[in-house]
């Protein structure tokens, strides 16, 4: 299984919102940290609004900070939101065409391994994967 760009993506712009605490943060920070074109990063802080993962604040002293304790964020929960396809083979997807799909024995076992990969990423949250601010050339609060 491979995730997307932008879940690659919504999941570093979680651990830099998590890793600098309670300050507010721009996406043209986030663009600085990781060298990720400021259209991407607009796409996902705007998915990761909508999905209440995120806070935004418009104005002179606007910005963005998690919308919850990093605790409460689960890792899983975010890769839920941003990935778009979980079919992991034909039989699993839409307008599924595979002629011997009522009797493959492949699909309960992938199920199986969709199902444990997301149950890991349950065991994680958001505070789990924060670095420290200075690892990202900020000082500390």
């Amino acid at each position: 299984m491979r995730l997307n760009d932008t879940t690659d993506v919504a999941l570093r712009v979680m651990i830099y919102a998590a890793s600098v605490g309670d300050r507010r943060f721009t996406i043209d920070q986030v663009v600085e940290a990781y060298g990720v074109p400021r259209s991407t990063v607009m796409k996902v802080v705007n998915a990761l609004t909508q999905g209440a993962f995120l806070t935004a604040q418009r104005g002179r002293s606007g910005g963005l900070n998690l919308s919850r304790a990093p605790e409460d964020i689960g890792v899983g929960a975010i890769v839920r939101r941003m990935e778009t396809d979980f079919g992991l083979v034909e039989c699993m997807r839409a307008g599924n065409a595979c002629t011997i799909t009522k009797c493959c024995r492949l699909i309960s076992p992938l199920a199986e391994a969709r199902k444990a990969f997301l149950d890991v990423l349950d065991t994680y949250s958001v505070a789990d994967m924060a670095l420290a601010p200075m690892d990202f050339g900020l000082s500390p609060s």
